[in-house]
């Protein structure tokens, strides 16, 4: 299924949310239009390739691809470009800690001279008339790690930051509903997330973009600017996995 998470007749930002399958991990990807030129946020594995692509094809020729993002380098984010490079001519916009990595993906010699790096600091990518905005969240949780944020719908693409797992939930826009969303938050949180120091200069950065949405790879959407700044003051606040981090993990069983 679709869900337009913005539309104003030019630019578009669309979510696809349930293509996985049962026992597997839910999995968001994502779709940015704007003046008929496309960027497909964390395109997924190859069991999710072929319904991902019908979705796609409905607003978008693959031809008009001009980027496919990658937050960070795990099998669910990426492992599917071996089918995608074929049949479009995107760049693959990677950190460049995991260009290296991105050959294991592919045939080869399928991602040559396909491959975009991202420094650490983040760059702008050009889309049509816009710039979007790779924003560094290195450490949540991949050292190697981007979100990106888009100026127009206002939404920020936030990987595995925020992700909450055992819901059907689409968005929240209440307190009351933020604060029950909190425990489903915690749960991915406290063990994939390894640091509290790299959630709090994240958070510092990210105040600075103009926020409307907070849009994770996993689960549910974090709507309005209270909810924004609510999940800023958790992130801020929430102890990770280090935080948690105990001896026996490492006892011999």
């Amino acid at each position: 299924m679709s869900v337009e998470l913005y539309n104003d007749g030019i630019h578009k930002c669309i979510k696809f949310n349930d293509l996985t399958g049962d026992g597997e991990i839910q999995s968001n990807q994502f779709l940015i239009i704007n003046q008929r030129r496309g960027l497909l946020i964390d395109c997924g594995g190859y069991r999710i390739y072929s319904a991902l692509l019908g979705e796609v094809s409905r607003h978008l020729p693959t031809a008009a691809l001009d980027y496919i993002f990658l937050s960070h380098q795990d099998p669910d984010i990426g492992s599917g470009l071996n089918l995608w490079l074929p049949i479009s001519n995107a760049q693959i916009a990677v950190s460049a800690l995991w260009t290296r990595f991105i050959p294991a993906f592919c045939v080869r010699g399928l991602s040559e001279e396909r491959i975009t790096p991202i420094p650490d600091k983040g760059m702008k990518l050009s889309l049509g008339e816009t710039e979007l905005v790779a924003v560094p969240a290195h450490f949540l949780h991949s050292p190697g790690n981007f979100h990106l944020y888009d100026p127009i719908s206002k939404i920020l693409f936030t990987g595995d930051l925020g992700a909450s797992v055992g819901t059907d939930k689409e968005s929240i826009s209440t307190a009351e509903e933020f604060d029950k969303h909190v425990p489903l938050l915690a749960g991915f949180h406290n063990r994939y997330i390894p640091s509290n120091k790299a959630c709090r200069a994240w958070a510092v950065n990210a105040r600075q973009l103009d926020i409307e949405m907070i849009v994770p790879q996993h689960g549910t959407s974090i709507i309005g600017k209270e909810l924004v700044e609510k999940f800023f003051d958790w992130v801020e606040n929430e102890k990770t996995a280090l935080d948690n981090f105990s001896d026996s993990l490492f006892k011999l069983q």
